[in-house]
């Protein structure tokens, strides 16, 4: 289940939507300027095609983090060359990064929030698809562990190959009668 393509696709999206979407907030917040859609967009594919990859298995709340933080830093540079593409005409030297701490919290802060978010929802679906799969493995292993009577020559089915339920159900039950033995260290 984890490997189904339409599963690793949507759990791509949604980490890159949350990740480039916090990156978005902080980064015009530090910045007190608009990221051009352009780069909102290209981000949100770049950031898609790398959790594809990384999508195939449930990651750690210190593996999400880290993920993050590369992400984050990626957008930083992204957003940073498309806000200072976009006023290069007006301002030519504005292609010094901002480096502010400002800038740095708002990136640091967006990862921990969306890995602590992204970890919860991780554990949720995780939690959901083994239930799942329980929910369907366990009749199928009990239809497929039932003894078959088989049918008798006349067509009818033997009643004494089968069994009452419940001796089908205790059958590798063992009781034993009487008081429990007496301790070898109390003798």
């Amino acid at each position: 289940m984890p490997n189904d393509p339409v599963l690793r696709l949507a759990r791509a999206v949604v980490f890159a939507a949350v990740c480039v979407a916090l990156a978005v907030v902080g980064h015009v917040t530090a910045s007190h300027e608009a990221v051009p859609p352009a780069a909102i967009g290209a981000g949100l594919v770049g950031l898609t095609i790398v959790a594809v990859v990384l999508a195939g298995t449930e990651r750690s709340l210190g593996t999400i983090l880290a993920g993050l933080l590369g992400g984050q830093f990626m957008l930083h540079v992204l957003f940073t060359a498309a806000q200072h593409g976009q006023h290069m005409a007006h301002h030519p030297a504005a292609l010094a990064s901002p480096g502010t701490r400002a800038m740095t919290l708002a990136h640091v802060t967006a990862a921990v929030a969306s890995a602590w978010w992204l970890r919860r929802g991780e554990r949720a679906v995780w939690r959901l698809a083994r239930r799942a799969a329980a929910a369907v493995i366990r009749p199928l292993r009990a239809l497929l562990s039932s003894p078959v009577p088989l049918p008798a020559p006349g067509g009818h089915v033997l009643a004494d190959s089968v069994g009452r339920p419940s001796e089908r159900v205790l059958r590798h039950v063992l009781t034993r009668r009487g008081p429990p033995a007496p301790f070898p260290a109390f003798r």
